[in-house]
């Protein structure tokens, strides 16, 4: 019975990835509607997810919230971060106001909880639209946002997949065992070197076009660091909820948001490098 267990548990991954991974390819490749269109749907999901995981009372106003949050990506879209700060304003205030009117001053944790799903997940995973769009603001080719996110992305998968198989094989000393005991520093050490490794191979045969050795290696650093710890981090919220996964959406594999934590820590600081770097 755990035999055929296990191997349902594999065939579902499998199926998931093998399904799951071209859609993804081809809406970074679209870029535009399309790929704002799907990184919307993706906040609203994580933001629901956060919430429900948060308890916060109501899946009413948990939905609407949710619904708010991806309307943040559409607006970065169109109008650029510019226009996403006031709204993030205008939309914590109101929440504040109703909290102090309609609930006791000690719930007031609920605003904060609400304010920080504006935060996280949806302003973090709206950084992965704004660096698919970057091209229009460097001045570069209409591709080169979508090479850094295919490289980023290859990043954070030999990442997560030499620190899982090599971690349960030969790790021993654990990373953090009150935040993830199953974690090792064997594994995060065996993560990081395969982030750097992809990196190598990109800039080996000249991926993006704009990226020098530099780049390539500070991109490595941001994925292989920050892509763990943001696995890392939601590991230790679940953990201190009791909960397995965020929800069972895409079955053996967890939640949307088990499966995008990575790239939401990753993908803001990388946007900022950018900025910093090439504007």
């Amino acid at each position: 019975m755990m035999r055929r267990k296990s191997n349902t548990s594999l065939f579902n991954r499998v199926l998931i990835s093998v399904i799951g991974i071209p859609v993804i390819l081809a809406l970074i490749g679209a870029g535009g509607v399309w790929f704002t269109s799907f990184i919307a749907i993706a906040v609203l999901l994580c933001s629901y997810e956060f919430l429900t995981l948060l308890k916060i009372p109501g899946k009413t106003g948990i939905f609407f919230l949710s619904l708010f949050n991806a309307g943040l990506v559409y607006l970065a879209f169109y109008g650029g971060l510019f226009w996403v700060y006031p709204a993030l304003l205008g939309a914590w205030s109101v929440i504040v106001l109703l909290m102090m009117f309609r609930r006791p001053l000690s719930e007031f944790n609920m605003a904060l909880y609400a304010g920080a799903s504006m935060v996280y997940p949806a302003l973090a995973l709206t950084s992965l639209v704004l660096i698919r769009g970057i091209s229009l603001h460097m001045g570069w080719e209409s591709f080169e946002g979508a090479r850094i996110l295919y490289v980023m992305l290859a990043m954070i998968w030999i990442c997560d997949t030499l620190a899982y198989f090599l971690g349960s094989a030969y790790g021993s000393v654990k990373l953090s065992p009150t935040m993830s005991p199953n974690k090792t520093w064997e594994g995060a050490i065996a993560g990081f070197i395969g982030s750097l490794v992809v990196g190598l191979i990109a800039f080996r045969y000249g991926w993006i076009r704009n990226f020098s050795g530099w780049d390539y290696l500070v991109l490595a650093l941001i994925t292989g660091i920050f892509g763990q710890l943001g696995d890392l981090v939601e590991s230790a919220l679940k953990r201190h909820i009791g909960v397995k996964d965020t929800s069972r959406l895409l079955l053996d594999h967890g939640g949307a948001l088990d499966r995008l934590d990575s790239l939401a820590f990753a993908g803001p600081i990388v946007y900022v490098y950018l900025l910093i770097r090439f504007v």
